[in-house]
């Protein structure tokens, strides 16, 4: 083996997941730098004038899917077969690109959360008005209340992600983030209906 050959060697990815995922992050890393720009800017926000900007990171993470999803599908597999990539690799790929990236901004809305003066009284989106001999409402959020809040959102993009992902994958399907957005809000919709009905039999 020569030693130009050798160096291309070195310098290929020694698995085909690692060559995707090198592949992947090439082609997304301009997106990715621009969300990091929106999360440093929605936490600076939060420190310093709290003014919070934590459902713009959750948007973010919700549209991800369909924001790495290959604008022609078609061009996208001719590309990844002339580098050597298969299907199976590629999704595996995408999916950590994707769940890495949600991860990221999921902990940028819930350091929002935590890093924000709550005035007495907030509510978050998931919390419920229920007055108690303890508290009567009247209190700012605590910290359990805050980490019910971040495990809904988080459990709501989770849930999305795995109603979406697969047609970023599949010939014919154009996922937008518009319809990213939708079946969140209806994720979040579900889940808000299941809790009010729990906690209106737990009162009873």
């Amino acid at each position: 083996m020569t030693g130009t050959a050798q160096t291309i060697a070195q310098k290929r990815p020694s698995t085909p997941l690692r060559r995707a995922l090198g592949h992947e992050w090439r082609r997304r890393r301009d997106l990715f730098a621009l969300y990091g720009v929106f999360m440093t800017v929605a936490l600076q926000c939060a420190i310093l004038f709290d003014f919070r900007l934590g459902i713009v990171l959750i948007l973010l993470a919700v549209r991800l899917p369909a924001d790495l999803a290959d604008p022609v599908l078609e061009d996208g597999q001719q590309l990844r077969s002339t580098l050597g990539i298969s299907r199976t690799h590629a999704v595996r790929a995408r999916t950590l690109l994707i769940s890495a990236g949600q991860l990221v901004l999921v902990l940028g809305a819930a350091g929002i959360i935590l890093l924000s003066d709550w005035a007495p009284g907030s509510l978050h989106w998931s919390g419920f008005d229920i007055v108690t001999a303890q508290d009567d409402g009247s209190l700012p959020p605590d910290l359990g209340d805050h980490l019910v809040d971040i495990g809904l959102f988080s459990g709501a993009i989770a849930w999305t992600h795995a109603l979406i992902g697969g047609d970023a994958f599949r010939l014919g399907a154009r996922l937008t983030g518009r319809r990213a957005v939708a079946q969140y809000l209806g994720v979040c919709l579900v889940v808000w209906l299941l809790l009010t009905a729990t906690v209106m039999l737990a009162s009873h």
